[in-house]
């Protein structure tokens, strides 16, 4: 029971999660697109890495593939939505049915 309710609660988490970039709730989407996905705030090891494997710095195509980075990101919350709805319904039903 008690595991069926953290896997609950994960499950609503990532559903609330792929709402919110599907919607752009208060450029929530944006937001991650610059913090998270900006080219910028790589590590040192991963510039290195990038470096090793001879692909071209992704920061010069940051803006250039802006719009497609954006919808890609919403394309993805709508399927972590609703990975978490079908998580939240099936583990609701076990728990009501078990």
């Amino acid at each position: 029971m008690t595991a069926a309710l953290v896997f609950l609660l994960f499950f609503t988490a990532l559903h609330l999660l792929g709402l919110a970039l599907v919607t752009n709730y208060r450029g929530f989407a944006q937001h991650v697109l610059d913090t998270y996905l900006n080219p910028v705030h790589f590590t040192p090891y991963e510039l290195r890495r990038l470096r090793r494997s001879s692909i071209e710095h992704p920061e010069f195509h940051l803006y250039t593939h802006a719009q497609a980075r954006l919808r890609n990101l919403r394309i993805m919350g709508a399927l972590h939505a609703t990975l978490g709805l079908v998580g939240v319904v099936g583990i609701t039903v076990s728990v009501v049915r078990g």
